[in-house]
């Protein structure tokens, strides 16, 4: 699903360099790299602040922490998702409470939210406190629903964008609105480090100031203010990921080039991403829909094509989550999804005969049945 050795080859000499650099100067926590990345991040992103931290599971916990988030507090969060999500509102000692997604978006869905919302109310056993909205597979969360409802509820807006970084919608770029979102940079995002990596993002500056309190053991003035944790990126990483945001962009045209021959030469066989309007995906992951899902990666596999069947056990169906409340008649979309959905190849480094052959195994696996 991955091309790193082609990436790099992309990258050098320029990656070498900027690796050799760090290793001359040796301020491997906190280097100059750090800060220029987390000035790159939010240009980039069109925000004020962003704050590097270890990887994307802290970024999400050291977002809720910073926000007062614990004990006693319900957090909304879908099931259609990596367990992060729900781990990080597990870890910052809050109750993660499982909501439904749209049947064509896979997104948190808004009519489910108020219900799980009115639900927790009227339990009194939790106070409803935030939203934690993922970007699934680069298509954004309903904003401008969510943002409404959260307003209402007095609820705090957050998302989690490691799949989304570099999208565009109508709200600004991936990252840039609500109240704060976490992103990752784990190696297969659509900005991907060569290890683990994080940041936060806010357009608030209090915010800002305590998650990279949190993120640094709790360090503000010169003293120990609150306890945090040890979350500080590498040097290391950031200089990777600086030089891997110089062709940034060029990646995207590439995977949104990709996208467009899947969408032209699937749509009817398979269903294509719902792209909402004024949205341009980063494409990190490509899904298709299918309820022959399992016969055709197995087709795929046969013909070399590699695919990855994600989430075929949403969160709520872990052991782990098993007792956590849910929207109230269940989560059956969230199920379906995982039923159904496979990521094809999206990294921008195919190559045309690549991208011809996914394109014809997928056709070949259903015209031959």
């Amino acid at each position: 699903m991955l091309d790193i050795a082609r990436q790099r080859a992309r990258l050098e000499p320029g990656l070498g360099k900027a690796i050799e650099r760090v290793l001359e100067h040796t301020a491997f926590i906190n280097g100059p790299e750090v800060r220029a990345l987390e000035a790159a991040l939010s240009e980039y992103a069109g925000v004020a602040h962003a704050v590097a931290c270890a990887n994307g599971t802290d970024a999400l916990q050291i977002m809720l922490r910073a926000l007062g988030i614990g004990a006693g507090d319900a957090v909304f969060v879908p099931s259609l998702t990596f367990v992060a999500t729900a781990e990080a509102v597990a870890l910052a000692g809050a109750t993660p409470v499982f909501v439904d997604v749209g049947r064509e978006s896979g997104t948190m869905d808004p009519d489910s939210l108020a219900a799980t919302v009115a639900k927790v109310r009227d339990g009194r056993r939790l106070t409803p406190r935030a939203v934690l909205a993922v970007d699934l597979f680069s298509i954004p969360a309903d904003h401008a629903r969510l943002s409404q409802l959260c307003a209402a509820e007095d609820l705090f807006l957050c998302y989690d964008a490691a799949q989304s970084f570099g999208t565009e919608t109508p709200w600004g770029r991936s990252g840039s609105y609500g109240t704060a979102a976490a992103t990752s940079f784990y190696p297969s995002k659509s900005l991907g480090a060569f290890g683990d990596a994080g940041a936060v993002m806010t357009a608030d500056g209090a915010l800002a100031a305590r998650i990279r309190a949190i993120a640094n053991h709790g360090v503000e003035d010169g003293a120990h203010a609150l306890v945090g944790t040890n979350s500080r990126l590498d040097t290391l990483q950031a200089a990777i990921l600086l030089e891997k945001l110089g062709i940034f962009d060029e990646e995207l045209a590439a995977r949104r080039r990709i996208a467009h021959a899947y969408g032209e030469a699937l749509d009817g066989l398979v269903q294509t991403p719902a792209v909402p309007e004024g949205v341009d995906p980063c494409w990190a992951y490509y899904v298709i829909r299918t309820p022959r899902r399992d016969a055709l990666m197995s087709h795929l596999a046969e013909a070399g094509v590699p695919s990855v069947a994600y989430y075929r056990r949403p969160t709520h169906l872990h052991p782990a989550f098993a007792e956590a409340p849910r929207a109230p008649g269940g989560l059956p979309a969230t199920e379906e999804w995982g039923e159904t959905l496979l990521c094809l190849p999206s990294h921008p480094y195919l190559t045309d005969a690549e991208i011809s052959q996914v394109i014809d195994a997928v056709r070949g696996f259903f015209t031959a049945r």
